[in-house]
């Protein structure tokens, strides 16, 4: 029995860092749809200030600025995107061979499947959050052209 609680201790540890994962994934998609929605009011924003007045703009700094923009936005959609993301659930219609197993067995492949699981879902979140980062760069570099095209006289 002791060798069970061994089991049971290691298949917790796993399904915590599965949660923690889970979580880490849930906050970033909520940042990125707050910062798309961001991006997306600072593109109409500067649209309309344009069109307003197109005197004084600079027409490089305003495209370069607006199409970075477009591109960070087009970013954080592909993060928020839905994903396929494993679960550490099992089909039991799928794999009935689970209702057989010992205890101790069935610990064992519950705890291969939330490594699995985890695993692959990490690798998701890796790849969300350099988008994520890229994202945030290119609004940076966008609002400083966006800011630069309506500055008179930058340059000294």
């Amino acid at each position: 029995m002791e060798e069970n609680n061994k089991f049971k201790i290691l298949f917790e540890s796993i399904k915590s860092k599965f949660d923690y994962l889970s979580n880490a994934d849930n906050c970033l998609d909520g940042k990125a749809g707050t910062l798309m929605g961001f991006e997306i009011t600072l593109g109409i924003g500067y649209l309309s200030f344009v069109i307003g007045g197109l005197e004084g703009i600079k027409f490089y700094e305003g495209v370069i600025g607006l199409a970075l923009l477009g591109i960070s936005t087009i970013l954080l959609l592909i993060v928020n995107w839905s994903k396929n993301y494993i679960t550490i659930s099992v089909n039991l219609f799928d794999h009935k061979e689970y209702l057989e197993k010992s205890e101790k067995d069935l610990l064992l492949q519950l705890t291969s499947d939330a490594q699995n699981a985890f695993t692959e879902n990490n690798k998701i979140l890796k790849r969300k959050v350099k988008l994520y980062r890229l994202a945030m760069a290119l609004l940076i570099i966008s609002s400083f052209l966006l800011i630069l095209s309506k500055v008179g006289k930058f340059y000294v």
